[in-house]
């Protein structure tokens, strides 16, 4: 790698530094909110869209569109390809990592947690590759092409951000899925940083950077195709700065979160309500009755009591329509992802 290059990879390494340090005594709520943000930009990127409120709904396994279920998947899949890759990242994993992503499409769940064992290709036609952006490998040299990926992020003798980059590329290069490729791409970025301990406690929202610049990403992933490694990791380092940067600004913003809703509010010390703000809504932002029962203790009057004044003063809304499994969220705490990408955007220009 070039001088230049060599300098955004440590600087990046450094931004995630600072982030760690950052989520020191905050990990219990900085870390969800850190795996939905990526999770949700990863899925942008491929236009798979979906609100944070839909999100919210599949994840408290209320009837949700499949995109947000799809969401679902992505965030259970970082956070398992993360959590199992601090002792290496392994073919076992990835696929595993894979699984959940695919789970809940009806075109593909077939195929989730496999290898491609058919021809794919990006862009161009439906029912043949004319004018595709790229063909991928034939699935036959696709195990030993995994295998030989899976030896590379292995290594140690590299510097972590570039050989995160460099695997990136090379999984979407390979394209080992009939679908999917470009979240868990993606995800093996984090995989590759706790393995090689650049992380310790927190997945960094690269995605977030990524979706704001989309189109020259894919244009550095087909370059990288090309042989043109450097400008994708350049730009890799630059999005995790960037990425990092804001997820400290965002980690200060929820922390702050509490006094807020304290003074909206009005909660009595030693209420449900008071009790919720303090202690659960930053790390539990989405709740139901029984969740306020269980978390604070209360009868269901005093939970019921609780969230009528908490979503009478905004803290809490409701996020379910039907009188059914009625469902609340902190929709600060849900929608910091959306602000998190939004001044990242604004940052691109």
């Amino acid at each position: 790698m070039p001088d230049d290059v060599l300098d955004a990879a440590r600087q990046a390494a450094a931004d995630i530094v600072l982030l760690e340090d950052e989520a020191r005594g905050r990990l219990s709520s900085l870390e969800p909110f850190l795996l939905r943000t990526e999770a949700i930009a990863s899925s942008r990127i491929e236009e798979q869209l979906t609100t944070v409120d839909q999100l919210a709904r599949a994840q408290a396994g209320i009837p949700a569109p499949m995109s947000a279920r799809t969401v679902k998947g992505a965030i259970d899949g970082l956070r398992l390809m993360v959590e199992r890759s601090s002792e290496g990242v392994t073919l076992s994993t990835i696929l595993a990592a894979h699984r959940p992503l695919m789970a809940d499409d009806p075109h593909e769940r077939h195929h989730a947690g496999r290898l491609r064992d058919v021809q794919n290709w990006i862009s161009g036609a439906d029912f043949a590759p004319v004018k595709a952006v790229h063909v991928p490998p034939h699935p036959g040299r696709v195990p030993a092409l995994m295998d030989d990926l899976v030896a590379f992020a292995a290594r140690r003798d590299l510097d972590p951000v570039v050989q995160a980059a460099v695997a990136h590329g090379q999984f979407e290069s390979i394209h080992p899925f009939t679908d999917g490729n470009g979240r868990v791409g993606r995800s093996l970025i984090n995989a590759v940083w706790r393995y090689r301990q650049v992380t310790r406690t927190v997945s960094v929202p690269v995605a977030s950077a990524i979706v704001a610049d989309r189109e020259e990403y894919f244009r550095l992933v087909n370059d990288y195709r090309l042989g043109r490694v450097a400008p994708l990791v350049q730009y890799i380092a630059s999005a995790t700065s960037r990425a990092a940067r804001e997820a400290r600004v965002s980690a200060r913003r929820l922390a702050g979160l509490p006094q807020e809703w304290q003074e909206a509010s009005h909660a009595r010390r030693g209420s449900a309500a008071h009790t919720l703000i303090h202690e659960h809504l930053l790390s539990h932002p989405l709740v139901d009755a029984h969740d306020v029962q269980r978390l604070t203790g209360a009868s269901q009057a005093s939970a019921y009591e609780a969230i009528a004044r908490l979503e009478g003063a905004g803290v809490l809304r409701r996020i379910t329509e039907s009188r059914r499994n009625m469902t609340w969220a902190a929709g600060d705490v849900l929608d910091e992802a959306d602000e998190m990408v939004a001044r990242l955007q604004v940052a691109i220009g």
